[in-house]
């Protein structure tokens, strides 16, 4: 069953594509739409979910919506994996700490804001990333020729044979862009742009899977907008939606996933049994392979999760007083803390406003393993640094850490594709007897929240 077939099967067209009483101007104010009651669960029919991330949540609210009894796994103490929002409402701030940005072209994830009567709001921040750039506003810094190159090659990309795709998958997007006559200094600009995104560097990634995510309009290199009162509003609504009925299991994680017949068993580390008919795992690639698993995984996805890898990313907040007045902004630097920025006037309060710092890399590593103190050091001397906020003065106790380790049990933020990668999703994409897998790393675009929900209604569907 194609994804189309699927949703209309489910009579989810009407809730998540067609909502007559939302706007279709994203940024205005939407009423909350009524959402439409759950299909009646069948006792027969029952199902496990593994991860309560957006990808596991939102495949158990579409496995409810089919009737399904659903049990949901999540290892860590919290439901929302890579989304996070910190809010003070003293101060009145909002800001994202974990997935931020939503693309024009994601559908999936803006049908579900308007289900869940949530605003997008355009991002200020959103020409940074604009391959053309306009009015010096862009942290992309390239002749006319070489964006005309680039766009050359992007268009030529969607004329492109498997065969010849498999073959500019050999090459990274670094080598490549500098045999199409793209300068070093252009090159390492362009990687600016990728790592604040992604988290990884262009000698990391493939032409091939570049190249596809430039060439379309879901991927994550084309932020437009930010969700008002944060993204962790999806997790509280989609919870909200599974309802009391759906048994949630958190901070307990899986030693055991086994298959007999026509039926599933997941063993918990605190000794809970679990059972159901079919599973949906959407967790890191890196965890499937700490659980026994009955039979054996298939080769090809031990192999496929050996090969994939994460874009590594640290963000934290640092809380500022000031006289002065700032709107949003976002600064590439040599500092600790790498990249900051001011990202949406939410992040701004009466009194107070929010810069977060984006580190990725080794430097991101830095962050991880240092004490909050050391921690404070590294990111008051970043701040010290930046010329435009010298008048920002840190309030007692202003500094928020995040960890996605922490959270997740990854320092991996997006999932990354190295040369070579060509075909690495097939494999899981065949149903593994009662299990299907969904995540963020197994969509056509990773790297967005759009990509964890177009993974779940792909599995869903091949039920």
């Amino acid at each position: 069953m194609n994804r189309k077939d699927f949703l209309k099967k489910l009579s989810i067209t009407g809730t998540l594509l067609t909502l007559a009483k939302s706007s279709d101007s994203f940024g205005q104010t939407e009423s909350r739409t009524e959402v439409k009651a759950p299909t009646k669960t069948n006792p027969s029919k029952k199902a496990i979910v593994l991860g309560g991330g957006l990808s596991g949540l939102y495949a158990a609210y579409l496995l409810k919506q089919s009737g399904y009894q659903v049990s949901l796994v999540e290892r860590g103490e919290r439901l929302g994996g890579r989304i996070a929002t910190f809010t003070d409402k003293t101060l009145g701030i909002t800001q994202d700490l974990g997935g931020e940005w939503i693309g024009e072209g994601q559908s999936d994830i803006k049908s579900l804001t308007k289900q869940l009567g949530l605003t997008l709001k355009s991002s200020p921040l959103a020409a940074k990333f604009k391959l053309r750039n306009e009015g010096g506003t862009s942290l992309v810094n390239i002749s006319p020729s070489s964006i005309e190159t680039l766009e050359k090659v992007i268009e030529l990309h969607k004329s492109l044979g498997e065969s010849q795709k498999q073959g500019l998958d050999r090459i990274n997007f670094a080598a490549y862009a500098r045999y199409q006559g793209i300068a070093d200094e252009e090159v390492k600009s362009i990687n600016e742009v990728y790592r604040v995104l992604l988290g990884g560097d262009l000698t990391q990634i493939s032409s091939e899977s570049l190249l596809s995510d430039l060439s379309s309009q879901e991927s994550a290199l084309r932020p437009e907008y930010f969700i008002s009162g944060g993204a962790e509003n999806m997790i509280k609504g989609l919870a909200e939606l599974l309802g009391p009925e759906t048994e949630i299991s958190l901070g307990d994680s899986v030693t055991k996933v086994s298959q007999i017949k026509n039926s599933v068993q997941v063993d918990l580390a605190s000794g809970k049994v679990i059972k159901a008919n079919v599973l949906i795992c959407t967790i890191p690639p890196q965890s499937i392979l700490d659980i026994k698993w009955t039979p054996s995984l298939p080769k090809d996805i031990v192999y496929s999760s050996l090969r994939m890898q994460s874009g590594r990313l640290v963000k934290n907040l640092i809380l500022c007083k000031s006289k002065e007045t700032f709107s949003p902004f976002l600064n590439v630097t040599d500092t600790p803390a790498q990249t900051m920025y001011l990202s949406t006037p939410e992040a701004i309060g009466e009194n107070a406003f929010a810069i977060t710092t984006l580190t990725s890399g080794d430097r991101a590593l830095l962050f991880e393993k240092a004490s909050d103190n050391q921690r404070k050091v590294l990111l008051k001397l970043s701040l010290q640094e930046q010329k435009q906020l010298e008048a920002a003065e840190p309030l007692e106790n202003g500094f928020i850490f995040h960890s996605f380790k922490k959270h997740t049990g990854h320092s991996g933020f997006v999932s990354l594709f190295p040369a070579g990668s060509f075909g690495i999703k097939d494999p899981w994409f065949e149903s593994y007897e009662r299990v299907f897998f969904a995540g963020e790393h197994l969509a056509k675009h990773s790297g967005t929240m759009d990509a964890a929900l177009s993974s779940a209604i792909q599995a869903v569907s091949r039920i």
